[in-house]
């Protein structure tokens, strides 16, 4: 299975099982893969919330989509649209990671908090959003994108895969697209060397 197809099948089943709850009001997709993005690192969804009493129920939906793709988050708002944090992908909170010992974290449970993350509302709905289901007559993250004035979604460029030469063994390499996107989101300089190079430096 393709990896847009396994997002694709992640995000409409994790909607699936939602909507038999009685908080959530509505449940989008946000980001690159809602973007069309022909190499998406993750799958970003968000939800509004009347309240957030069924949250444990909703982040054991939310560990499922961990099945079909591991990088995915699952950001979590209240009705008038503020952010109420993310999903942790931990079964139990809190957990033995030093991550639980960052105050406010898991409070309430299984709603993370990551530290030095500010939420910008600007540049959160300048993302593309692809709203897959609703209980209100509109869409409430669509209607505040209008607000903003924002009319035009961020574009993510077609790329190409690169082939380089490996400075150590000679041969070369291809440099795929998902790569060079992950290596850009991280702040890396490209790779000099190929996949088994740097794997055998790592084991050293």
């Amino acid at each position: 299975m393709e990896k847009n197809e396994l997002l694709r099948t992640a995000a409409m089943e994790f909607a699936e099982r939602i909507q038999k709850l009685s908080t959530p009001r509505e449940l989008a997709i946000v980001g690159s893969f809602a973007g069309n993005d022909p190499y998406p690192n993750d799958l970003d969804l968000a939800i509004v919330l009347r309240n957030l009493d069924e949250i444990p129920t909703i982040a054991t939906y939310a560990r499922q989509i961990s099945k079909w793709y591991h990088d995915w988050d699952v950001f979590l708002f209240n009705e008038d649209l503020d952010p109420q944090g993310r999903i942790c992908h931990r079964k139990t909170c809190p957990g033995q990671s030093i991550d639980c010992a960052i105050p406010e974290c898991g409070k309430p449970p299984h709603v993370r908090i990551i530290p030095g993350f500010e939420y910008k509302e600007e540049i959160f709905f300048n993302s593309p959003i692809e709203v897959l289901w609703i209980t209100y007559k509109a869409s409430r993250f669509l209607a505040r994108k209008k607000e903003l004035g924002i009319v035009e979604s961020r574009k993510y460029p077609i790329m190409e895969a690169i082939t380089g030469e490996c400075i150590l063994c000679g041969k070369p390499f291809v440099f795929t697209c998902g790569e060079q996107k992950w290596y850009q989101k991280q702040g890396f300089n490209p790779p000099k060397r190929c996949i088994k190079c740097r794997e055998e430096e790592q084991e050293i």
